[in-house]
């Protein structure tokens, strides 16, 4: 059981808020969406919760496809409850999968104030980045004197300690201050005298730690972080094909919202995918008291003018007490003043349910 105890009893806690939560406010919901809807919901809440409790108690499987099964139909229950709870605390009067022309469905319609939107909820492709979650050593953060407004991704293969960490901590210090985003260094644990016995000079030591420039910092000032870059080739593709998939049932005509729920460790990836790689920009003036110009590559689901009918999203860890991250596309120039005034109170909309 302890192998799945953790992600399930989280789900579970979710579940349990989630519930009370729809429990509490359904009679004021009632006149903001169809109520057979709301029953809906909280039915499959109820359910879900049963399963994984009866989950837990119940013997670890030899595979995990059915914890996998019950986690992901649990997490995608989630995801939606949790959207809609959004829309109705915000007062929105709010419809259930609305068709659009093409015979696809949008999550949910929500209109406020005489204004219309479509949020599309989809769950962030796996469970992303959990077992990477890991603290960085704290004599690995003396590299956060560095005097370069960036972060850098660490990764550990070994704990090194005394003069062997002495010296890698010196080769890291001599790259952040003349590296650039995008540059790696690898660090290798030092030969020593039974080493160079048994292996010959042909022959390099194993890694011991690896330096990434992943971008700049948006603090101003150095940052280490755990190095998910392995994970990140893996998951970007993932959610660029969440983000396709949820383009592809857009309602024409209208304000469409795409909200991606994952966990904490997803966002960075999720970002990536929606505004491309961090790269330095030669094209574009630094910042004041800047020498470089940082910028998105075009390989982000909002590159260039690509579908630019998509101009809002959010990545939202599954968990109550976490914030809604919403993205914002500076929109197309509208063809009429009129158009224009309604897409900027649609977004003042957005922002005031989502930001």
């Amino acid at each position: 059981m302890s192998g799945r105890a953790p992600q399930v009893t989280e789900i579970v806690a979710l579940l349990t808020q989630l519930e009370r939560l729809f429990a509490r406010e359904e009679a004021a919901w009632a006149e903001r969406m169809d109520l057979k809807a709301l029953r809906r919901f909280r039915r499959a809440l109820d359910e879900a919760h049963d399963r994984l409790h009866q989950h837990l108690r119940a013997p670890l499987p030899e595979d995990a496809t059915s914890d996998a099964h019950l986690l992901d139909s649990a997490r995608s229950l989630c995801a939606e409850t949790m959207v809609a709870a959004r829309l109705l605390l915000a007062g929105c009067a709010v419809e259930h999968e609305v068709e659009t022309p093409s015979g696809k469905h949008v999550d949910f319609q929500a209109r406020r104030d005489g204004l219309t939107i479509h949020v599309h909820v989809k769950r962030a492709p796996q469970e992303t980045f959990r077992a990477v979650r890991g603290a960085v050593p704290r004599a690995w953060r003396t590299l956060e004197n560095a005097g370069r407004g960036l972060v850098i991704a660490l990764f550990l293969w070994k704990n090194l300690r005394g003069a062997a960490l002495q010296a890698a901590l010196k080769d890291a210090f001599d790259f952040v201050e003349q590296a650039s985003v995008g540059d790696e260094l690898l660090l290798r644990e030092p030969r020593t005298a039974r080493t160079a016995r048994i292996k010959s000079g042909l022959h390099e030591t194993a890694p011991c730690a690896r330096l990434r420039i992943a971008g700049p910092s948006a603090s101003g000032h150095a940052e280490v972080v755990a190095d998910v870059e392995e994970h990140m080739d893996r998951h970007v593709p993932r959610f660029q094909a969440t983000l396709r998939k949820a383009f592809s049932q857009f309602m024409p005509r209208s304000e469409n919202i795409i909200v991606v729920c994952g966990n904490h460790i997803g966002f960075e990836a999720f970002a990536t995918a929606l505004l491309g790689s961090r790269i330095e920009r030669w094209d574009r003036r630094p910042r004041v008291g800047s020498y470089i110009a940082y910028g998105r590559g075009g390989d982000g689901f909002w590159a260039g003018s690509m579908r630019n009918q998509s101009r809002m999203a959010v990545y939202w860890p599954l968990d109550l007490g976490a914030a809604p991250l919403l993205f914002v596309r500076q929109p197309v120039q509208a063809r009429s003043a009129s158009r224009h005034d309604t897409q900027e109170k649609t977004a003042q909309l957005v922002q005031s349910i989502f930001a």
